[in-house]
């Protein structure tokens, strides 16, 4: 994320108010742990304020939720992030990190009516037949107003709050220099890539501000989601919408988490459950596309028809196929139970990011603390074993890469909203059989062949392209025909590598004959001159030089031996001989 000199200016200014938040709130903490003090504030609050005898001083819960929304909406998407990871966090943190997804003031009617009049060129009142100036929902970057279209339609109008792209930036900027200085002097936060995920949350954010993207992003996840009983996406009135005003179908319903409304109202949770499952798994592992954050507040149930229905579509992950199938393999191995089979799958979707990997201790230790998951008929959860292999990741030093990551968190936000509607859903018991499914319906004939026509169309699409530099080469072949000549451009460089090679070889081979006849021709020398006893002194010379010659040749192919055996051990490339 680039910033200027202005930013860095709103950075430091707002690092100020950033810094006497935390300052008040920590004070608050240390004055409410002290014996002496604590009673003293708590009696003077009692005075100032006029509050009633016997008043309970807010938990430290609440005083971090409170925290979090008089930061602004960095911090509350922070805490948004932070609450849908329940199962590692205390009770009463969780509940309250869970109301930062709606309380939040709204700003007032007046500042909404001119960014609607900025963006859309028109007031509301012309606009729309009917639109409430009051919210009936505000969101960390956004609230929604109830409207009317003037054929009757009831529709949901978010507006975004003003200036809240520059307060972002500088928020963002201010937890990235942190988040830098930290790992310069802590390995751990390094270890962790601090960093990157800040750099990801940041993308993300930002790109959340802009509608457009978010009207995208609905429109494609329709078209994936339309053949998927009980499941829907709102739909998006375009020429009502622009980057930050986003005018969308009204969509009535409870949190899926509300689970006593749901069965008040006469529904079956199992069914939902499944529902929810099924609609994770087709835009994971199959399409690819997926809602980045489907916590329950993102996941309303009409207790009508019982349609789950996906909202504040702003964050979507995409997967390649590669990485599809590398996460539809780690469900099926888990769904298997094979510890191994699971070891293998986070490897290949994981990379190092400390150095070389032990990959013995990294099995070694996914064995043993994965073993205890598995086998003994108990059920395991997706989320459980997610967690332990994250974990046996950083601890081995590897990381799954931004896409993967989210793509695993949404599966397990998926299987915790489908288990507390049915307490017999699982991603694994009953996800994997609709994973198997779906793939054997993916590979039909029908879309085999439609496969098949895209890729030809491709080809023929780049063959036209070719066309033109095809004609102008033909003209210069013409040309040259005409003067009566061809340039022909030949490469011989692999050609002289191969000859070099050929010379190298016979080389080779002419010392190794010369070594061999050296060493029989001398041998036989010594031992004929001295079985026939021949005398004179050429054959007392021979005699003494051919004892020699066998020594030095044989020292020779004995050095030549041992160098090629050298050469061998080290790996060098025999084209270096």
């Amino acid at each position: 994320m680039r910033r200027s000199s202005l930013d860095k200016l709103r950075e430091d200014l707002r690092l100020q108010q950033v810094y006497n938040t935390l300052l008040r709130y920590g004070y608050d903490t240390v004055l409410e742990r002290t014996a002496y003090f604590g009673g003293f504030r708590h009696a003077m609050q009692t005075w100032v304020w006029r509050l009633p005898r016997g008043w309970e001083e807010p938990s430290p819960a609440v005083k971090v939720r409170l925290m979090l929304e008089e930061l602004g909406p960095t911090y509350v998407k922070i805490g948004q992030i932070v609450s849908s990871q329940a199962s590692v966090l205390p009770v009463d943190m969780a509940t309250e990190l869970s109301k930062l997804q709606d309380a939040v003031p709204p700003f007032p009617s007046d500042e909404v009516r001119e960014r609607i009049i900025e963006e859309l060129g028109a007031p509301p009142e012309e606009l729309y037949a009917a639109f409430e100036p009051e919210p009936f929902a505000a969101a960390s970057t956004a609230q929604v107003h109830r409207a009317t279209l003037h054929d009757g339609t009831l529709v949901a109008v978010k507006v975004q709050r003003p200036e809240i792209q520059r307060m972002i930036r500088a928020d963002l900027g201010i937890l990235q220099n942190a988040a830098r200085v930290a790992a310069g002097r802590s390995e751990t936060v390094q270890s962790l890539d601090v960093v990157g995920m800040l750099e990801q949350f940041s993308s993300g954010v930002l790109e959340e501000l802009d509608y457009r993207g978010e009207a995208y992003n609905a429109i494609r996840l329709a078209e994936n989601m339309q053949a998927l009983p009980g499941v829907h996406v709102p739909l998006i009135y375009e020429d009502l919408s622009t980057s930050k005003v986003i005018t969308q179908e009204f969509v009535k319903g409870v949190k899926a988490s509300d689970v006593a409304s749901i069965r008040a109202a006469g529904l079956d949770t199992d069914e939902i459950a499944r529902n929810a499952l099924r609609a994770l798994i087709k835009q994971l592992p199959v399409d690819g596309f997926f809602h980045a954050d489907p916590h329950p507040g993102n996941l309303l149930i009409d207790l009508d028809t019982g349609v789950l229905t996906f909202i504040d579509l702003g964050m979507m992950g995409e997967l390649d196929l590669q990485k599809r199938l590398r996460l539809g393999q780690l469900m099926v191995v888990a769904h298997q139970g094979s510890v191994e089979g699971m070891a293998d799958a986070l490897r290949g979707m994981s990379t190092p990011f400390g150095g070389p990997v032990d990959e013995k201790a990294f099995r070694r230790d996914f064995a043993r603390r994965m073993g205890r998951y598995m086998g003994h008929g108990r059920a395991v959860s997706f989320g459980e074993i997610a967690n332990e292999g994250f974990e046996l990741l950083r601890v081995h030093g590897l990381r799954l890469d931004a896409d993967l990551t989210l793509a695993v968190k949404a599966l397990v936000q998926t299987e915790s909203v489908a288990r507390a509607l049915s307490s017999d859903s699982g991603m694994l018991s009953e996800g994997v059989p609709m994973l198997r499914d779906m793939a054997l319906e993916a590979i039909s004939g029908e879309k085999i062949v439609d496969a098949a026509k895209q890729q030809l169309m491709g080809v023929a699409g780049q063959f036209a392209e070719r066309i033109p530099t095809l004609s102008e080469a033909t003209t210069k072949w013409l040309d040259q025909y005409q003067k009566g000549r061809f340039e022909v451009t030949i490469d011989t460089s692999e050609l002289s590598k191969e000859v070099s090679r050929l010379t190298r070889l016979g080389r080779e081979i002419v010392i190794a004959v010369m070594l061999v006849g050296m060493l029989v021709g001398s041998a036989v020398a010594s031992y004929g001159i001295a079985a026939v006893e021949l005398n004179g002194w050429i054959w007392d010379l021979l005699a003494r030089i051919a004892p020699i010659g066998f020594v030095v040749s044989l020292i020779l192919s004995f050095l030549i031996v041992l160098r090629l055996t050298w050469r061998w051990l080290r790996g060098a490339s025999p084209d270096e001989d």
